[in-house]
């Protein structure tokens, strides 16, 4: 890592803290702003272990790009938008890449973690919600084929021998439920 020689006059005393590793601001910063981000990993399906690691991998990802100059915070409240950022990129990241499997019992949970639903826009958190909400409202049979074709991506034929039903069957239910949840969200 390149740590940046010269600081421009117009840098502020919370930069020149953090490129000058003080100890004190790198821990306000830190112990400020880690709640945030594990309250937002904690809301979607992740654990404390988590928000520790994922919080942490951003603090050094942000320190780094503060040390190399490609960020200059003028403030702590870019600095907290900014770790906040990079802490959600790097949790969905976290997800998409599968490096986290979960298994939800629907009798212990009242919400589900719905991946797969390719309707879905990234930053749209409060339709997810919805989404999530309204999932519940499905009836058992429902839940479970759309659990198991989009979140377990299992084949409609291996869908279809777990119910004793036709691919075709399996399909059409598929869809079917599909459709209930698209009227339940209007």
């Amino acid at each position: 890592m390149q740590k940046i020689d010269r600081l421009p006059n117009e840098l502020n005393k919370l930069t020149e803290a953090i490129v000058s590793n003080d100890d004190v601001v790198l821990s306000k910063l830190y112990t400020t702003n880690y709640s945030k981000v594990k309250d937002y990993i904690l809301k979607n399906s992740g654990s404390g272990d988590d928000a520790k690691d994922i919080f942490q991998e951003a603090f050094i990802a942000v320190w780094r790009n503060v040390q190399t100059g490609k960020f200059l915070p003028d403030s702590e409240t870019v600095f907290a938008g900014y770790l906040y950022k990079v802490s959600k990129y790097k949790w969905i990241d976290f997800l998409r890449k599968g490096q986290r499997t979960k298994v939800i019992s629907f009798e212990e949970t009242d919400a589900i973690e719905l991946n797969g639903f390719e309707f879905l826009k990234e930053d749209d958190e409060q339709y997810l919600g919805s989404i999530q909400k309204n999932f519940l409202k499905l009836g058992n049979t429902c839940k479970e084929v759309l659990i198991k074709f989009y979140y377990k991506r299992l084949p409609l034929k291996t869908i279809a021998t777990n119910y004793n039903w036709t691919e075709a069957t399996a399909k059409n239910n598929k869809y079917r439920c599909l459709q209930q949840l698209r009227e339940f969200l209007k």
